[in-house]
């Protein structure tokens, strides 16, 4: 009697395919979590890093004019901001330098090129993305380019940001309303004029007690909406709109809860975890809870209210 070799069974049962099938879903289940948190962790680092470096160019600006950069030079479409102020002091001389240099045909503002005019020149410079002034957590299509008054019949448009200075609490120092922050501004007159800035030694609570810049709320149904975005978000170069360029901190508008919360004139952040990053005017990045009480944010926000910090 002779027998035949057995065969050789190639391939996989429905069963053990299944089994494969599964133990893979579990293993990207499980990545998955791991991979987005190191992305958020390398966004956050980032963003500390962006607001490091404007707190450097804070402080190199300070050292070259004896003050503080002022919040703007006024209120209105073409007046400029602090972001415009210190380009020389984060590698962008030649935007600055060509901001300021006359153009055969275009007016001047505070000592600076018009900035809506159509000129292609200036065209290209208020469009241009400045890389350090965007936090990759937030804006995920991108940076963006916002229409100076939104749906109104203008079509200028230029950059934004997402970070602003702080401005202070709602209090405000001095009869002539100039603001409680590190970098305020006011309604302008002949005693606080718009262009003024302040120095180290104003902030009489501590630089390491006292907000410099933080990471503005732009609640996310805002992005892309041409109704709002140049209110809620709006053109860091641009005085026109507070909000763009300048933060309230305090009771009156405490840190957004989430990307949703209603615009308030506030600051936020899209980072996961519920932290709202700032640098301090002494140079230190630190996150502040959203859940902060607004009584302990004024604190920090106020410049010289001489009251002690709470724990946080």
């Amino acid at each position: 009697m002779t027998f035949s070799p057995a065969r050789r069974r190639i391939g996989f049962t429905l069963i053990e395919l299944l089994v494969v099938i599964a133990i893979i879903a579990i293993l990207i289940g499980l990545l998955l979590p791991a991979v987005q948190k190191v992305r958020d962790a390398a966004a956050r680092t980032q963003c500390q890093n962006h607001l490091k470096q404007l707190g450097i160019a804070i402080h190199s600006y300070h050292d070259a004019y004896g003050t503080l950069p002022y919040a703007r030079s006024g209120g209105g479409q073409n007046r400029h901001t602090w972001a415009v102020l210190i380009l020389p002091f984060i590698e962008q001389g030649n935007m600055h330098s060509t901001w300021k240099t006359p153009i055969s045909g275009v007016s001047v503002t505070d000592g600076y090129n018009n900035m809506v005019t159509t000129n292609a020149t200036m065209t290209a410079l208020r469009q241009t993305h400045v890389p350090i002034y965007y936090c990759p957590a937030s804006r995920r299509g991108g940076p963006q380019l916002i229409d100076f008054d939104g749906t109104g019949t203008g079509t200028a448009t230029a950059s934004t940001s997402d970070y602003a200075v702080c401005r202070g609490d709602t209090s405000a120092i001095g009869p002539d309303g100039f603001g409680s922050g590190m970098i305020p501004f006011t309604a302008g007159n002949s005693t606080t004029p718009h262009m003024r800035g302040l120095r180290f030694m104003a902030v009489s609570d501590g630089l390491s007690n006292t907000l410099m810049i933080g990471e503005k709320h732009v609640p996310a149904a805002a992005f892309g909406d041409p109704a709002v975005q140049h209110i809620q978000d709006g053109i860091v170069w641009s005085g026109g709109e507070q909000g763009a360029f300048a933060r309230l901190a305090g009771a009156s508008n405490p840190l957004a809860f989430s990307e949703t919360t209603t615009y308030g004139n506030q600051f936020g952040s899209y980072h996961g975890g519920g932290v709202v990053q700032f640098v301090f005017g002494d140079g230190g990045v630190r996150g502040l809870s959203n859940s902060l009480p607004g009584s302990t944010l004024a604190v920090l926000a106020n410049r010289r209210d001489g009251l002690v910090v709470p724990s946080y």
